[in-house]
């Protein structure tokens, strides 16, 4: 859904009239607005949501649960009334070259959420005695999301406003290194990570080693009887036969 701030600026004002029915609230939206630039008297609420985003190019889509939403709050004690300048951040496509930021849409659920979560963040600045306190709705995934967040093409990073701009998420194993650890693939490599084969023990494999080699490397066996009393009679002979021949 396309943000139409008069809508947004309508149930703003319900909200907030259900709890203080005296209170008079606008909503604005200021594309100029900066993070800490604030004037005088003024306070500063940021908060973020799940939207959507579509490229006026490609008419790619995509969602972004990092969509980053700066308000400017100021009120009036003696009138009661009070204002807000909202400022929605966009993302660009990350498949066409030099696009442009994208502003974001949001479901009906999410657009609740972000004006009540604005709303307990004024009752708490401003009406803060006897005044019920509710923390702050979460973000809620729509969809499911994959990666990390595209810090390069959300403006908010580039702002240096986003605070989930460094947040990482986890990923699945890749199918190849599932499918080694069922099929039992010998010394699988995975990126620059090597596992050696679990098949046999090292240790085991070396002292196998070692008892193959000490086997080659041996004293052969002992030698046989009748060849040494052939010797012994062969070394009399000789001897015998020197004593005779002087």
């Amino acid at each position: 859904m396309v943000v139409d701030i008069r809508t947004w600026e309508q149930t703003f004002q319900e909200l907030i009239q259900e709890a203080k029915p005296w209170a008079k609230w606008t909503l604005k939206s200021d594309a100029n607005l900066q993070l800490d630039c604030l004037a005088h008297g003024w306070k500063q609420y940021q908060q973020r949501a799940f939207g959507w985003f579509r490229c006026s190019s490609c008419q790619r889509s995509w969602a972004s649960a990092q969509v980053q939403i700066l308000c400017h709050t100021s009120w009036e004690h003696w009138t009661s009334q009070g204002q807000v300048r909202m400022r929605l951040f966009g993302q660009r496509c990350q498949k066409c070259s030099w696009s442009q930021y994208e502003m974001p849409e949001f479901s009906s659920d999410s657009t609740m959420r972000i004006l009540s979560n604005l709303v307990q963040h004024i009752l708490k600045k401003y009406y803060g005695n006897g005044t019920r306190k509710s923390p702050e709705m979460p973000v809620i995934l729509e969809v499911s999301l994959e990666g990390s967040h595209d810090t390069a093409n959300c403006e908010a990073c580039t702002l240096g406003i986003c605070g989930q701009g460094l947040k990482s998420y986890m990923t699945k194993p890749s199918k190849s290194l599932l499918s080694h650890l069922k099929t039992g693939n010998s010394s699988p490599r995975i990126g620059a990570v090597y596992i050696p084969n679990q098949g046999k023990n090292p240790s085991a494999e070396t002292k196998e080693a070692k008892g193959r080699g000490y086997e080659e490397l041996g004293p052969s066996r002992d030698p046989d009887p009748l060849n040494i009393c052939v010797f012994i009679l062969l070394l009399v002979f000789i001897i015998v036969k020197c004593f005779t021949s002087e």
